[in-house]
C-alpha cells in the first residue's frame, strides 16, 4: 500500500505540476517514471513488490496490453484509465447510459462469456457486480456521473 502512494504522489506531482517531459523520479521504494504527452498521462513504476502502468487521458486510452477478451466492454464507452499492476488490470470507462443499464449489461455479458456471477450489490447511485470464472475474478462498479456513468473494471489473473 506504501508503494502505491508513493507512485501516486509522485504522479499527483507531475499532473499538477503539468510537466511535459518523461521524467524519472526515485523513491525509497523504487522509480517512477512519468510521460505525459499528446494529452494522456502514462506513468510507470518499478518497486521490489513489482511494476505498476497506469495511462490515463478524458480523450480515451488503449486497453492494457493482453486485457482478456472474454471481459466485455461496453458498447461505446470511453477508456479514461488503463492499469496493470502484477496480475490486476483495472480500466475505468465513461459512458452515456444509466446505472441499470450498464448493470444489466456487465451482469448479462459477463454470464454469456462464462463468468459465474457471484454477487450484485446496489449502493445509492452505483450498483456493483462480482463475477468469477476458474481461478479469476471481474468485478464492476458503476457509479452515476452527470450524464451517464463511470465503471470501473477489475480483473484479478489468478491469485493476487
Amino acid at each position: 500500500m506504501c508503494n502505491r502512494l508513493t507512485v501516486m504522489l509522485a504522479v499527483a506531482t507531475v499532473i499538477v505540476c503539468g510537466c511535459n517531459k518523461s521524467p524519472t523520479y526515485k523513491t525509497k521504494d523504487g522509480e517512477v517514471t512519468v510521460d505525459k504527452s499528446s494529452g494522456q498521462v502514462t506513468f510507470e513504476g518499478k518497486t521490489k513488490d513489482g511494476n505498476v502502468k497506469v495511462t490515463a487521458s478524458e480523450t480515451g486510452v488503449a486497453l492494457p496490453e493482453g486485457f482478456p477478451k472474454d471481459v466485455p466492454i461496453y458498447t461505446g464507452a470511453t477508456v479514461q484509465m488503463a492499469s496493470t499492476q502484477g496480475k490486476t488490470m483495472m480500466v475505468h470507462l465513461n459512458l452515456s447510459a444509466p446505472v441499470a443499464e450498464a448493470l444489466k449489461y456487465y451482469q448479462d455479458h459477463l454470464k454469456e462469456q462464462g463468468w459465474e456471477i457471484e454477487s450484485t450489490m446496489a449502493m445509492g447511485e452505483g450498483s456493483m457486480v462480482a463475477a468469477k470464472k476458474g481461478d479469476r475474478k471481474c468485478s464492476a462498479v458503476i457509479l452515476k456521473q452527470d450524464k451517464g456513468a463511470m465503471v470501473q473494471l477489475a480483473v484479478t489473473q489468478g491469485e493476487s
